[in-house]
Parts: C-alpha cells; structure tokens; sequence
C-alpha cells in the first residue's frame, strides 16, 4: 500500500511536461504495490506502463522498457484478450518488440505466439510475425524466416507460396526481374512533386501486407532467393495502387541498394534512393529511418568519395540505436566497418570499432550481423599481424575453411573475396586466382553480386595480370577483358573512387605487353591520384607494383624509392603484416 502512495504522489505532483527518471520512479513505485491494486486501478496502472515502456525506447533504455511492459501484462485480467483487447494487444507487441532489441529471442517467441493466436485479424497479427520472422533472421535461420513470411503473406491474400507461383519464380527468376524493372522505371520517370502527391495508404490488409514482404525482401536478398524481385515489385504495385506507406520507403531504399553496381541500373538507384529519401521525411517513418539512410547510402558509394559516406553510415548506426531498430543500426554498422575498410581508414582505429561493434552484436544477439562482419574482422587480424599465415582467414575470428562450409552464398563470396585480395598482397597468386575461380562458380546464380564499390573487378584484374606477368603469358584474356570492361564503366560513372586503380590496370597491361615508356607514365599517375583521392593502402599497392616493374628493368633506384614509399604508405594503414612482407622480399 506505501509503494502505491509514493506512486501516486509522485505522479499527482510531477509537471505535466516531466517525463523520464521521475515518472519511471513514480511507475516503478506503483508496480510494487500492485498486490493490493483494485482491478481499475489495475488497467489504470498497465495503460501507464505501456507509455513509460515507450517512452524508455526513446531514451534507448531498452531492459527498462521492457521491465513496464512486463508488469503491464502482469496487470491484466485473465479475459483481457476479451475486456481490454486494444491494450493487451499493444503491451504484447512493444514487449515481444523491445525483447527482440534486447537479444531475449526465447521470450519474442513466447509472446509473438500468444499474439498470433489470441489476435483477432490477420492484421493484428503483423506485428507479431513482423518480429518473429525478423528474431529468426538475426538468428541466421534465414529459411524459417522466409517460411514464416510466406505462411503469413498466404493469409493475408499475398499467396506467394502457391504452386503455381513458387514454381514460376523457381523456373524463369528473370520474368520477376524484368518486371521490378519496368515498375522501377514508372517510379523513376515521376517528378518529385507527383511523387510527393501519392495517397497515403490506408487499406489495413495492405498496409500488413507491405510490412510482410519488405520483411521478405530483406531475407529474401541474404538467401539469393528468387522471391526478392517479386517482394520488391509487389510493394511497389501496392504503393502505386493503394498509396505510399512508411514500408515504401523501406522498399525503395532496397531497390537503390539491389540496383546499383557496374551491372545495374545507376540513373534507377540513384532517382529511387532519393525518393526513398523523399518519402521519409513525409512520412516522418522513424522506425525505418535507419535502415532507409543506411542502403541509400550504401548505393551512393558507388559514386560518391568512401570517407563522406563512412560518416553517413554511422549516423545511420546511431539513429538505430537511438529508435531501438537494432537489427538495422547493426547492418549500418557492418556497412561502416566495410566502408571505412575500402576507405583506407587505419586498421588499428577499425579494429577497435569491429570488436566493439562485434560485442553489441553479441550482447543483442544479432548474429547474422555477426557472421557478416566476420570475414572482415579476420582479414583486419591478417593485416595487422595478428595471425600465424596472413593468407588464411583463420584465427582468433573464424576458421576459414569451417566457416565457408557453414555459411550461406553471401558470406561464402565475401569470405573468397578476402582469401583473394590477401592473397595478391602477400605475392600468392595462384591462391587469389583460385579464390577467384570458387567465387565465381558460388555465385553463378545470385540475383546480385557482391562487387563492394568495385574492389572486385580492381582486384580480379590486378590478380590476372599478375598470374600473366608470372608465367610470361597471357592465359586470362577473356576473363581479363571482361573485367576491364566493367573497370571503364565504374571509371565513367565514379572517376573519383576509381581512376587511380584503372591508371595502375593500364600500367599492368602495358608492362605485360613491354610498353614500358607507357608503364612508367600509368604507373606515376596511378600513384598521384590514389594520393588525391586519400586512399593510402592502394597508394601502397601503386607504389609496390611500380616498384616491381623498375626492379624488372634493372632500375634499382627507382625499385627501392618506390618499395620505400609502400612500406611507409602500409605501416601508416597499419598492415604490418604486410610491411615486414616487403622488408622480407625486396632489396632496400
């Protein structure tokens, strides 16, 4: 009874614009009295802990949060599915979803089932699968996510998992592309004023819907599934239909993402990501501001200098964080560490930020986020001297052949593209060009490749010419040819991000065809604008490469100045690993 006046009192005297610490004391006060609670009082008591628990989500006091739900749902009556439904239902979503930012994942699927089942509509139950399926994918159950999806989109007249439609996205994936494609384009051709002038949904079963397949989509992408074109161009029937909604954004944002890339759609990811952008400030769509300004973002670095949108990106990490979208503060954060890496950022300050990144994504047990950032942390170790053979991703992160037998496509192809970048820096060619081998025979039939800003046609080249200048023959020409080709067309769409390495391309091909006045020249302007553009670890690699091709010629002085300028230029990124390599190898 003294808990349940100190509470009271508390609140009777606190400012109405008070909120935060003394409300919370006020609540927990009252929470401790509610023994003696009359059932009024009761239903009065959990009304104001789902307001504390979502106030607590702002201030990102996510276990506090969780604590007011919980004594809210302790607070109603056994037939409050019946009396109270709107309350018991609201309690019972902000908890199952709080839990989730909390990495509690038994107690999501504790209540999102007592949710699906008590709840009286199909799009009552959204939210509820929304976590559910979102709480299996962090998990890397990727399938049971999707499968839930698809059971739930059935219900809500989206019935994707229909024979005749699974079995034709199974067999002709490309009609699904095409048509994203074409619906892309109608959304691409709008002014921003006839965008701006769409209709906000309003049609319940929809809007579920929307919730369902972006879900779907998302998953869908980590799975190479051939249900991410027909999710994405589903939404994007459904918004121009029925109106824009909050998952419109979330939808366009991932098509910027999917079709960017040297064999996308530029003009298509950069016109979709800014109205994604648009259509978030209408709609003022918090909950998905993250995950919006993370992928459009992700696309713009494509084009755009890797150090502005490394700041970008943490922003996008903070505003997760700050709104309780953990799942997507962490993808930002694998995007961030990623970025910075591409960047040239010293590895010793991205080491840091891995591992604290790593433990977050432990402690909120998002550990597909996890796995995803792994291969990078791992080739971080290798660089910076932290493991017994700099070419094997294996050591205090993963081991690398355990780890490729356990992960799906995606991070099987991320992992062959560090095996092969490590690799070619350690003078191991034959190894990097069988990477490179195993990386294109897993991604065969991937809608998307991973191409990370164009590293790796940069790096496939660099590998072929190499193998070639070793063996004094040309045995790659088709497949070297085919990546110069994707070269100039990053080069004409982001000089700035790819000059530099296209120069040092040019400097390989002509020292292998003993062009060697036209060597030089490459060689000293691929030095210059890697310089320009800050990017100081393929600065060190423009250096080393002319430093072989002057050692090649007799040239001693010029071999040893440029070997000098990449052992400083490694030792300033921090690989030193790679700096006692060089020492190792070449005359100083």
């Amino acid at each position: 009874l003294l808990h349940l006046q100190i509470g009271s009192i508390i609140l009777k005297n606190m400012p109405n614009h008070e909120r935060g610490n003394i409300f919370f004391v006020a609540m927990n006060q009252l929470n401790r009295g509610k023994l003696v609670m009359e059932d009024d009082m009761k239903e009065w008591v959990a009304e104001l802990n789902l307001k504390a628990g979502c106030e607590a989500i702002w201030l990102s006091a996510f276990r506090n949060s969780a604590s007011f739900f919980e004594a809210g749902i302790s607070l109603l009556c056994s037939n409050c599915w019946d009396k109270n439904y709107e309350l018991t239902l609201q309690l019972h979503n902000s908890y199952a979803e709080v839990e989730f930012c909390n990495g509690h994942f038994g107690e999501v699927d504790r209540v999102t089932k007592i949710v699906i089942e008590k709840a009286k509509s199909i799009s009552d139950k959204t939210r509820a699968y929304f976590i559910l399926i979102k709480t299996h994918g962090a998990q890397k159950n990727i399938n049971i996510a999707i499968k839930v999806s698809l059971a739930a989109l059935d219900e809500l007249g989206e019935p994707i998992q229909q024979s005749g439609i699974r079995s034709l996205l199974n067999r002709f994936p490309v009609f699904a592309k095409i048509n994203l494609l074409r619906t892309i384009h109608v959304f691409a051709k709008m002014e921003d004023s006839q965008f701006l002038a769409l209709k906000e949904m309003d049609d319940d079963m929809k809007r579920a819907a929307m919730k369902l397949l972006l879900v779907l989509a998302q998953f869908g992408f980590q799975n190479v599934s051939n249900q991410l074109p027909f999710a994405l161009n589903r939404m994007l029937e459904l918004t121009l239909i029925y109106g824009v909604c909050e998952e419109s954004c979330a939808a366009l944002a991932i098509i910027s993402f999917v079709t960017c890339g040297i064999h996308g759609d530029w003009n298509g990811s950069s016109r979709t990501g800014e109205i994604a952008l648009l259509l978030l400030e209408r709609l003022q769509a918090n909950e998905y501001a993250c995950i919006v300004t993370s992928l459009v973002n992700i696309a713009k670095s494509w084009t755009e200098p890797l150090g502005l949108i490394v700041k970008q990106l943490f922003f996008s990490y903070e505003i997760g964080m700050q709104t309780g979208a953990i799942h997507d503060a962490m993808i930002s954060a694998c995007g961030y560490c990623y970025n910075s890496f591409f960047s040239g950022v010293d590895l010793l300050t991205l080491e840091k930020d891995i591992r604290r990144f790593r433990v977050q994504m432990s402690e909120y047990k998002q550990i597909t986020s996890l796995h995803q950032l792994t291969p990078l942390a791992q080739t971080v170790l290798n660089l910076i001297g932290q493991s017994e053979n700099p070419i094997e991703l294996t050591g205090e992160f993963m081991t690398q052949s355990e780890f490729i037998e356990k992960s799906t496509q995606p991070f099987v192809v991320q992992t062959l593209i560090f095996c092969s970048w490590l690799a070619y820096l350690f003078g191991e060619y034959e190894i990097a060009s069988s990477a490179i081998s195993s990386r294109n025979e897993v991604e065969k039939n991937s809608i998307k490749k991973i191409e990370m800003h164009g590293m790796v046609p940069f790096i496939d080249c660099l590998v072929y010419l190499a193998s070639s200048v070793k063996r004094k023959q040309n045995n790659s020409a088709s497949e070297l040819s085919e990546k110069l080709e994707e070269m100039k067309k990053l080069v004409s769409y982001s000089p700035r991000n790819n000059q530099h390495r296209m120069l040092l391309i040019e400097a390989e091909v002509a020292y292998l065809k003993n062009d060697f006045d036209v060597a030089m020249e490459k060689y000293d302007a691929a030095i210059i604008a890697a310089e320009l553009i800050g990017y100081r670890h393929e600065q060190a690699v423009c250096n080393e490469k002319a430093g072989d091709f002057f050692m090649s010629q007799g040239n001693m002085i010029r071999a040893t100045s440029h070997y000098s300028c990449a052992i400083d230029l490694y030792r300033q990124w921090g690989a030193q690993a790679k700096v006692d390599h060089l020492c190792k190898h070449v005359p100083l």
